[in-house]
C-alpha cells in the first residue's frame, strides 16, 4: 500500500552530527570555561561529567536550556547555535531523496533533537516538510516509544499503515514504529547491519521501496 506520510529521523539520517558535537563539546564547554575561569581542558571534562551525571533518560540532557540555566550562562542557546550553524551538512542522499519525494508524499521530521536543534539544522531544507516533531521539546519523551509515533499518526490524522519511517537508530526508528503498523526503513551507510530487506545503504534506496 502507498503510504500518504514518509518520515524521516534527523542526525544521523538527513544531517551529520557535526554541529551536535560542535555544539555541546565545544562551545559549551568554551562558555564554561569563560563563566568558571576554567582551563578549557577541564571544563570539557567537567561538562562531559555533568551530562554524564543527569544521563538520557532525564529530559533535561537532550535542553540546551537546561544546561545554560544549570550552568549559568546568559547566553541564548538559539544564537549560540546561529554562530555555528555553518556546521550543518545534509547528506547528499538524503537532498536526492528529499527533491524525489516532494510533492508526491506529505514529508515530515520525527525527532529527538530538541527544538531549537531542529530549526538550525533544517533551515536549509524546511521547504521540504510540512511538520516538524522534537519528541523532547513537543512531546515530552525522551525516546520516539510507541506513544510517541502514535501521538504523531493521531495529531496528523492517519493510520500508522499510511505512513513510512526512515532512521538510523535500529530501536527506536526501525523496530518500533513497526509495533503500531508503520513500515520503517532502517538507514546504514556502514554497512554494520545485515540487509533484512529493511536497511538501506543509501537513502536513494528508498524510492524503490515506497
Amino acid at each position: 500500500m502507498e503510504p500518504k506520510i514518509v518520515s524521516f529521523d534527523l542526525d544521523g539520517t538527513l544531517v551529520k552530527l557535526d554541529l551536535i558535537d560542535r555544539f555541546w563539546f565545544e562551545e559549551v564547554p568554551k562558555l564554561y570555561s569563560k563563566y568558571h575561569d576554567m582551563k578549557l581542558d577541564d571544563a570539557v571534562e567537567f561538562v562531559r561529567k555533568s551530562y554524564g551525571e543527569v544521563g538520557p533518560e532525564e529530559i533535561g540532557w537532550y535542553l540546551p536550556q537546561y544546561w545554560f540555566d544549570e550552568f549559568g550562562f546568559e547566553e541564548d542557546p538559539e544564537e549560540v547555535l546561529e554562530g555555528v550553524s555553518h556546521e550543518v551538512e545534509v547528506f547528499q542522499d538524503a537532498r536526492d531523496v528529499l527533491e524525489e519525494l516532494q510533492g508526491v508524499y506529505e514529508l515530515i521530521v520525527v525527532s529527538n533533537a530538541s527544538r531549537e536543534f531542529l530549526k538550525a539544522q533544517l533551515e536549509e531544507i524546511k521547504g521540504y516538510f510540512s511538520k516538524t516533531y522534537s519528541c523532547v521539546s513537543d512531546l515530552e519523551r525522551v525516546k520516539k516509544d510507541v506513544g510517541v509515533y502514535r501521538e504523531v499518526c493521531e495529531e496528523i490524522g492517519i493510520d500508522p499503515k499510511d505512513m513510512v519511517h526512515v532512521g538510523d537508530d535500529q530501536e527506536f526508528d526501525y523496530n518500533v514504529p513497526r509495533h503500531i503498523g508503520i513500515r520503517s526503513f532502517l538507514i546504514d551507510r556502514d554497512g554494520d547491519c545485515s540487509n533484512d530487506g529493511g536497511v538501506l545503504r543509501d537513502l536513494r534506496e528508498l524510492l524503490d521501496k515506497i
